[in-house]
């Protein structure tokens, strides 16, 4: 089952009919990254390489022919089987005390109590803070991306180019310093691969990471509520039930969605529903795209995501076979839904539809319409009425499912 597409295709379409976006908020990190990180350069050039399919299916998608959930006798298509009361197996959710202590345990790790040293040169293993130039060695123009301040930096972490960390040990607070560098050859910028260049580098000041987990530090985490170490405790746990129930609550669905489609028959979809889920799909992916684009600095296609998906899934598919069959499985699912509904009397009255979008528009982060009327008078009502209908399916089918423990 393809990551309960059917949900998706319906929960980003409602996320994302309000969303406006515009602007990133990545700068200062690019800034600091791109001019000396090898590592994210390495990665970019990776993610690039993988760009190389256009998926024939999602062109010219305006020109295809299509009907709502609503237009079809859901019967015809699909045999239900066992729905109601399925078994599955699922353990509890339980989160221990030593997970805790493990958790406690790993944000001091990444995030330790830092003391400032005042008395000595900058050493491996150091905290330091810095800015920086970075100018071509030939024509000491500055370069795009190379310049950053206040820049905090662990020597010996190998975060930035081959020299740029080594170049600060034994270097003092408030001293200046040229590094004669060069770019590695495969470098993902073309403008500085394999480029001589010059950082100047100030060391602002220097910090060192402490062992002693203290009341202190729990204060200084900014978390809300939390004073003391104990305090840091609590609010870690509480944290992680809650990660923990929400995990389970997606692990039953997705265990009893899964139940109740293989004891369906299915025949061949419509095609003209099969073309709207389709094109709600690319409309998602694309989405995903956008997403991907705005906070990682690097344009996806809709294409490039399936790509990516069936790279984390390990699929032997070609993009086109993929995507046909995670569009054909939505199109089962809905139709499914459908007829559970039609047999257990689950409505989505026009109410429902007004007050999920009301709510919607009401808590949107930003939007690009100035009244509710406006947002409203743009969308699909079926799209909404179709994710609805699967919402209300999906918790009935959970509410009555027989779920066991597993055996030990």
């Amino acid at each position: 089952m393809r990551n309960k597409i059917a949900f998706l295709l319906a929960g980003v379409l409602m996320a994302t009919a309000l969303t406006a976006c515009n602007g990133q908020s990545t700068e200062a990190t690019s800034d600091a990254s791109t001019g000396a990180s090898a590592d994210d350069a390495a990665a970019t050039s990776s993610s690039d390489g993988a760009q190389t399919q256009t998926i024939s299916a999602l062109q010219n998608l305006e020109n295809l022919e299509t009907m709502a959930l609503a237009e079809i006798n859901p019967e015809e298509f699909v045999t239900l089987g066992e729905y109601k009361g399925v078994t599955v197996e699922l353990a509890a959710p339980n989160v221990t005390d030593e997970q805790v202590e493990e958790q406690i345990n790993s944000i001091f790790t990444n995030n330790p109590p830092m003391t400032e040293v005042t008395d000595r040169a900058v050493q491996d293993g150091d905290t330091v803070n810095i800015d920086y130039v970075g100018k071509y060695a030939d024509s000491g123009e500055a370069f795009d991306g190379g310049t950053a301040q206040g820049a905090d930096l662990v020597i010996g972490s190998n975060t930035y180019i081959e020299g740029f960390e080594s170049g600060l040990v034994g270097v003092n607070v408030g001293d200046t310093v040229d590094l004669n560098l060069t770019f590695p050859e495969n470098y993902g910028a073309e403008n500085l691969a394999g480029k001589d260049v010059v950082f100047t580098v100030t060391v602002n000041s220097i910090k060192v990471a402490s062992d002693e987990m203290t009341d202190e530090w729990a204060a200084g985490l900014g978390a809300e509520g939390v004073t003391t170490l104990e305090e840091l405790k609590t609010y870690v746990k509480n944290g992680m039930i809650t990660d923990a129930q929400n995990k389970y609550d997606s692990d039953l669905e997705e265990a009893v969605l899964e139940k109740v489609t293989e004891a369906c028959e299915f025949k061949e979809v419509p095609q003209n529903l099969y073309n709207r889920y389709l094109i709600q799909q690319n409309e998602s992916l694309e989405y995903y795209a956008s997403m991907y684009s705005m906070y990682m600095g690097q344009q996806l296609t809709a294409s490039d995501i399936v790509t990516m998906m069936i790279q984390q899934e390990g699929s032997t598919d070609t993009p086109d076979d993929y995507l046909k069959a995670m569009v054909t499985e939505a199109t089962q699912q809905f139709i499914m839904f459908a007829a559970i509904a039609k047999n257990e009397g689950i409505e989505v009255t026009e109410e429902d539809i007004d007050a999920y979008l009301k709510d919607a528009y009401d808590n949107a982060s930003t939007t690009a319409y100035s009244t509710y009327e406006e947002f409203k008078a743009t969308v699909d009502p079926e799209v909404y009425r179709e994710g609805l209908l699967a919402d209300k399916v999906m918790a009935y089918l959970v509410e009555n499912a027989n779920v066991v423990e597993p055996a030990e």
